[in-house]
Order: C-alpha cells, then structure tokens, then sequence
C-alpha cells in the first residue's frame, strides 16, 4: 500500500503531525524492504551453502563463510534505497498534513514565501544526491 494513502488513513487516525507520517513510513517501508531482503536471499548462490556443508560446517559457518558474504552487497544497497525512498516519501507525506518537511514546504509555498520554499527543494535535492553519491562509495567498498 502507497505511504501516501497510510498517510492520509493515520492522520485520520491519530491527528495531524509527524507521528501520522512515521507510521505510514513504518509500515509502508517494512513492506517493501522485506520484499527487498528476501530477494536478496533468493539470488544467494547454494553451491557456496552446499560446499561448506559438504566439508562438515555446522548453522553458523554456512551463515558467515556463505550466506552473509553474498547477501550483504544486497542488505547494503537496499537499505541505502530505502533512506533515500523516506526522505523524498517524508516530502510528500507533509503535504498531506502528516508533519517533517513537507509540512514546512507547503506551508512555505501557500504564504507565497518561494525564496524558503526553493531553499527547502534544494537542501533536499541536495540530500538525496550525497546519500545517492554515498551509497555508490559503499557498494563500491562493500562489492
């Protein structure tokens, strides 16, 4: 279900502000990054699995010496999208009166204050872009 529609259904619920649009973030990006994970664990190639249990590895070497060092490129990546999903979902949800920036960046636009508001769109294209430019360097170091 779109944060959008959680957040209009929590605001209904528990009033306007920012606890509404964390609630809707929550739900809607546990979701989607469960999604994400169990992608990643379907992708794990189980020759790797099979070959340390082949020569006597027990649960926790097949975890550490199989599956993790073939999941986490993935789990990394993921959670990097996710945060960069959040910031610009967190934009939208406050518009909708769920709180965070949004809110300001509404309220900025509807008293025709565009100097506060085009600062606003900046800083957080800004934002996205250095997380974006960071999880390139973290996959990169992580791969």
């Amino acid at each position: 279900m779109p944060e959008l529609i959680l957040a209009v259904v929590f605001v209904a619920a528990v009033g306007l502000g920012p606890v509404a649009g964390v609630c809707a973030l929550c739900i809607g990006s546990i979701g989607f990054l469960g999604k994400l994970v169990a992608d990643a664990a379907e992708e794990i190639d189980v020759g790797r699995v099979e070959a340390v249990r082949a020569v006597g590895g027990g649960w926790w070497q097949v975890l550490f010496s199989a599956v993790l060092p073939q999941a986490v490129p993935n789990l990394v990546g993921s959670s990097l999208y996710m945060l960069d999903v959040n910031i610009r979902q967190s934009t939208v949800l406050g518009i909708v009166g769920a709180g965070g920036v949004g809110f300001l960046l509404y309220e900025a636009v509807r008293t025709l204050n565009f100097e506060f508001a085009g600062a606003i769109i900046l800083i957080i294209f800004a934002i996205v872009y250095l997380i974006e430019r960071l999880a390139g360097w973290i996959r990169s170091q992580v791969i």
